[in-house]
């Protein structure tokens, strides 16, 4: 059953009107935290990404290196072992160089920046999911008559419908942060 702001029985609408009004003054607030933080880690991931791309560096956590790696020849050519090993000691300085690079970039306010704004924004959502939530179904008491009349999906169809915007931003942040949670965590093996 499909309900839209239109379709909520006058119950409902009265109990939403007994929402204090100080509360809405705080509802506006998180919900515009939660979007401002959000634009905040959006934009430091991006500045992060273009200025990863744009030194060609790699993250850390993919970049793999054998230090003990020597050149394997079927025949041993005295005079390209020597140059295939300087070649590699070219490498290995400029792998170090790289590397001297990512840890900077990783530890600069920058990585630091967009880590808490991530988790502010999380905070901020589950934050903000919890209000709209305790406060649909907080007044389940006050309105008896619609709660049989309106089912869960429905109340959670009315906060999308009166707050789409909000409602989008929350379940991206949410739903990334558990991407970015199963994605980069180190697994061990049974």
């Amino acid at each position: 059953m499909q309900s839209s702001p239109d379709m909520i029985p006058a119950n409902v609408q009265d109990a939403i009107d007994r929402i204090p009004p100080e509360a809405w003054p705080l509802i506006d607030i998180t919900a515009k935290i939660t979007v401002a933080v959000a634009l905040v880690w959006i934009f430091l991931a991006l500045v992060a990404w273009w200025r990863r791309r744009a030194y060609n560096l790699t993250v850390a956590s993919t970049a793999k290196r054998n230090k003990d790696a020597q050149p394997d020849f079927l025949t041993v050519d005295k005079k390209a072992r020597e140059e295939a090993i300087a070649r590699g000691a070219a490498h290995e300085a400029e792998l170090t160089e790289r590397e001297r690079i990512e840890a900077l970039a990783a530890s600069s306010g920058l990585a630091k920046g967009s880590h808490f704004a991530r988790l502010a924004a999380l905070l901020m959502s589950l934050f903000t999911l919890a209000c709209s939530i305790m406060g649909v179904v907080g007044n389940v008491g006050a309105m008896e008559k619609s709660v049989q009349n309106l089912t869960a999906s429905g109340k959670i169809q009315y906060i999308i419908s009166q707050h789409p915007i909000a409602t989008v931003i929350i379940v991206l942040v949410i739903g990334y942060n558990v991407y970015h949670y199963f994605q980069h965590r180190k697994w061990e093996e049974a």
